[in-house]
């Protein structure tokens, strides 16, 4: 019998407007959760779940002969301390499925480095800030290709979809640990949340972009068009993701409450674009 989904705790951000304030919140996140979350279990590893026998579409995220796949970010190369140990932490969590070397991880340090300071500058009234933005972005774009020839063959589309998965990321641990106590996720069930939700965005992300929804210039007419587009790109975003995520989740009760706290996160979010239609 599949237990009543309850309401869970919330401290996402829950939308996809201001990329820089979740990525210093998730600094911060990271750098908390890191000590504190318990690596799989030895009994979770004796006799795992159905879910992560599954065979699926998606990448691996880690393959190879490893003697763990934990979703542990990885050991640190160099003693960081300070913000650059909260960074540093940050940036191992959000690529943990990504075998790390020395070079791959000092070029993703300087990657997300670079990407908020361009978000940084996209919100700032800073007119100097705003001009280096295209060098900024040439930069971005330079080190997106140099860090596609330090991964090894089959992750370049795991490192596609994990880039700009911030805020899904710390909405899956908010998740996460919204249901430890009464049914914790094994490592496969996230693998199988996380990368599937992030296929299922990019087509809102993109709607999303083509409306110019976000964009100043907009007539009424032209916000009210935008909304309505938008909102049934996200609409139809949650119900496909639910829809195939379903079958990666075997326990009734993990997936009543993902999705309890989908529903609430995708009206969260239609209230923030509505806010940026004009309250339609």
């Amino acid at each position: 019998m599949v237990a009543e989904a309850r309401p869970l705790h919330s401290a996402s951000l829950r939308v996809v407007i201001f990329p820089a304030l979740v990525v210093f919140v998730a600094v911060a996140w990271w750098a908390s959760r890191t000590s504190g979350e318990p690596a799989a279990s030895d009994s979770a590893a004796a006799n795992p779940s159905p879910s992560s026998t599954t065979q699926s579409e998606w990448p691996q995220f880690v393959s190879g002969n490893h003697e763990s796949d934990d979703l542990a970010p990885p050991a640190q190369f160099a003693v960081e301390v300070g913000a650059d140990a909260s960074f540093g932490a940050y940036v191992d969590g959000k690529y943990r499925f990504l075998e790390p070397s020395e070079k791959l991880r000092a070029a993703l340090l300087e990657r997300e480095k670079i990407a908020v300071a361009i978000n940084t500058a996209r919100q700032s009234n800073d007119t100097a800030a705003k001009e280096a933005i295209p060098s900024q972005l040439a930069g971005l774009a330079a080190l997106d290709q140099k860090i596609g020839t330090l991964l090894r063959p089959g992750d370049l589309a795991t490192y596609e979809v994990l880039k700009d998965s911030d805020i899904e990321q710390f909405q899956l641990d908010d998740y996460a640990g919204g249901v430890n106590a009464v049914a914790p996720l094994s490592d496969a069930d996230r693998r199988a949340i996380l990368y599937t939700k992030l296929v299922h965005r990019q087509r809102f992300r993109q709607v999303l972009a083509d409306t110019g929804l976000m964009r100043d210039g907009l007539n009424a007419g032209e916000r009210h068009y935008a909304f309505v587009e938008v909102s049934r790109a996200l609409a139809e975003s949650r119900d496909s993701y639910l829809q195939e995520v379903r079958q990666y989740l075997y326990n009734d009760e993990q997936y009543a409450l993902l999705r309890n706290y989908e529903n609430s996160e995708y009206e969260a979010e239609l209230e923030k674009l509505r806010g940026f239609a004009g309250g339609e």
